[in-house]
């Protein structure tokens, strides 16, 4: 994946969605998603060592982290040093038996409490909804949606994720007023 040009994209429709959103909320000044390209080459190094999955240190020789606090309910691309540090938490998920038999690295999260995670061996991203989490190992879902595969790598995740951002960014047609916007 060329993620310089995904970032291109990303920053395009999120001036399309910023300038949508401030329009509806015209009085209040709303801070700007971002995606910061600034790679930091220490957390890389170290990454490398600690042998995290070869797309996840893709992603990261090419950006240090995304905010998109405005896109639906916000989709966050954690920084690398935040990856490493979570690798040691006991809260954050290394293991989601119920979605998979790998070990997991969690990258992402979206406003709602769900997390975003990669998987060692195979590279696929799963998604595990807000539940318990008992020594690094999700404990089962509260909500409703079960964890399970949300895309087939992380390029396919960001492609997901710009098409979010670019439908959330299209004013709907007449014919479109009941279309829903997708989701991860």
């Amino acid at each position: 994946m060329d993620y310089r040009q995904w970032c291109e994209d990303m920053r395009q429709a999120i001036e399309r969605y910023m300038s949508r959103m401030q329009a509806i909320f015209r009085r209040i000044q709303l801070e700007p998603d971002t995606v910061t390209e600034e790679v930091d080459e220490a957390a890389l190094r170290k990454a490398a060592e600690f042998g995290l999955p070869p797309s996840l240190l893709e992603l990261y020789a090419s950006i240090r982290e995304a905010s998109f606090a405005n896109l639906h309910n916000a989709y966050f691309i954690h920084s690398l040093a935040w990856v490493l540090d979570s690798l040691h938490r006991p809260d954050i998920p290394a293991w989601a038996p119920e979605a998979t038999d790998e070990r997991l690295a969690v990258f992402a999260s979206d406003g709602g409490g769900r997390t975003f995670a990669v998987g060692y061996r195979s590279g696929t991203v799963f998604r595990l909804p807000v539940g318990g989490v008992v020594d690094q190992v999700y404990d089962g879902s509260i909500d409703s949606i079960g964890p399970g595969e949300i895309a087939k790598d992380i390029p396919d995740f960001l492609a997901r994720l710009l098409q979010i951002a670019r439908a959330f960014g299209d004013e709907p047609d007449e014919d479109d007023e009941d279309e829903e916007l997708p989701v991860m």
